[in-house]
């Protein structure tokens, strides 16, 4: 640039140009830094040259990939940061200096170790398991949380499918894992679970296989005892799928295996976890019902020669059959279902020093069905420990389960009874009669036929089946178990 100034001054004196001018005409160019060009080699942890590594630098829109032998050339000013990446390998960020820059890059060990939990406590390294298995992380649990830690699953995992029984306070449900295995009827095609090495068994008191009936076999609400567990208390969930699990646990793991392991204490610091929240349910939608037509029916008449007579209209009848009358009708379906009140309470506290570390949790949850006197409570209290003495390592754990479900027939009545279960007869009721008239002044039966038909050929109201057939669970469940090793 000098060399070119100093020509244009001697050009210009030679020119003519008055003596003692020195300045120059403006060119319309400014004098810029010219930016440097990087280069070097990109390595994996092991020393070995990275194919197909992203080079770019911060902040703008250039970038460039690494070659057959691992190198790379890139445009970028002394100061620049560069951003390096590769699949299975930490993100770098490197600043821009003097010279050649080889980066060396570190292996992420989530990504390229991912270890999962499999037979009797043992961990592997995923890749080098020899059947199908998803692992699920507490945080992903707890995202659409629900009593039962089965119905956590549902969406997350491919091939698994979730029945569950029915939408009741304390309603069990059913997993199976790619597919039923087995169409026979009193065989169940659900996985083998294990909770902390100990075998729950998960199947309920149905008649039935939920692979293929979705337990509808059963008149009322069915429940399991994979629900003794808090959800809380769940570090993580590995999905062993298909029969080459049964390797691990013999033929009772033909379905698949759902391995649950509980949380432990954490090594330099006391941790104390509270949680309490409310919810509320309520239907929805309700059918809408007809309010022109009262109870009752027409039915043909005939005189003593055979002869057809007319219609009669009888009122002998649960359903909705008869004239029209301007009468009072009832919102049945509504007076009936109820707003549900959920109270999830949660405390726990965990520790650990370098040797020992503890976790201790106690919960109370309590539903309210939506359906009036159901309900579903839940107290467990669970403590994991773990002591090193020298090269061992002794672990115990206990757990402790009170569940007790209140419920109602659901699809159909007691045996020898004309009468079906409540949500049936509620649907069916007919508006004109006030569904909430199911007692007498003293407490006896109301019978809206009085003495017409026998007790066993009449329609059981909703109300007289909630609150005088009622059907409850009461479930308590302790487990403890020791290991080392």
């Amino acid at each position: 640039m000098k060399k070119q100034l100093a020509l244009l001054a001697a050009l210009a004196i030679a020119c003519g140009a008055p003596a003692g001018m020195t300045s120059l005409p403006s060119t319309g160019f400014t004098a810029q830094a010219q930016a440097n060009k990087v280069s070097g080699v990109i390595r994996d942890a092991q020393g070995e040259p990275l194919i197909g590594a992203t080079v770019k630098v911060k902040g703008t829109n250039r970038g460039t990939a690494t070659d057959v032998d691992g190198r790379y050339s890139i445009v970028a000013n002394r100061g620049d940061v560069l951003v390096v990446s590769y699949i299975g390998s930490k993100p770098m960020e490197v600043t821009v200096g003097s010279g050649a820059m080889d980066i060396n890059m570190q292996a992420n060990d989530q990504v390229l170790d991912e270890v999962v939990v499999t037979a009797l406590g043992i961990r592997k390294d995923k890749k080098s398991l020899g059947y199908a298995v998803d692992d699920l992380k507490a945080e992903e649990l707890m995202r659409n949380k629900s009593a039962n830690a089965i119905n956590s699953l549902s969406g997350k995992i491919a091939g698994v499918n979730i029945t569950q029984s029915s939408g009741a306070a304390g309603s069990g449900a059913q997993i199976i894992l790619r597919g039923g295995t087995s169409v026979a009827e009193n065989r169940d095609s659900q996985p083998l679970f294990v909770v902390d090495g100990v075998i729950y068994d998960n199947s309920a008191g149905i008649v039935g296989n939920s692979a293929f009936d979705g337990m509808m076999n059963s008149a009322t609400t069915s429940s399991n005892r994979v629900m003794d567990i808090n959800p809380e208390d769940i570090e993580s969930m590995s999905i062993l799928k298909g029969p080459a699990a049964s390797a691990l646990y013999g033929s009772r793991a033909a379905n698949g295996v759902v391995m649950i392991t509980t949380k432990k204490g954490k090594e330099g610091h006391t941790e104390i976890s509270f949680s309490g929240k409310m919810i509320a349910s309520m239907v929805k939608d309700l059918p809408k019902t007809q309010k022109e037509f009262v109870r009752g029916y027409m039915t043909d008449m005939y005189n003593d020669a055979g002869q057809w007579t007319g219609l009669e209209i009888k009122d002998d009848s649960y359903n909705s059959w008869g004239p029209k009358a301007n009468v009072p009708f009832y919102d049945n379906l509504k007076n009936f279902f109820e707003t549900g009140i959920i109270w999830d309470t949660n405390l726990s506290v965990s520790g650990g020093t370098k040797n020992n570390n503890f976790f201790l949790s106690g919960s109370f949850y309590d539903q309210d069905g939506i359906v009036p006197t159901t309900g579903y409570t839940k107290t467990t209290f669970r403590f994991n420990g773990e002591q090193k003495v020298g090269k061992f390592t002794f672990g115990a754990n206990a757990a402790y389960s009170d569940a007790r479900t209140v419920k109602t027939l659901t699809g159909a009545a007691l045996y020898g009874s004309s009468g079906t279960g409540a949500l049936y007869a509620a649907y069916n009721w007919a508006p004109s009669d006030d569904m909430r008239h199911y007692l007498n002044e003293d407490g006896t039966r109301y019978r809206m036929f009085g003495d017409q038909f026998q007790p066993w050929d009449e329609r059981d109201n909703p109300y007289w089946i909630v609150n005088k057939n009622k059907m409850t669970d009461d479930t308590e469940r302790g487990i403890c178990s020791t290991g080392g090793g």
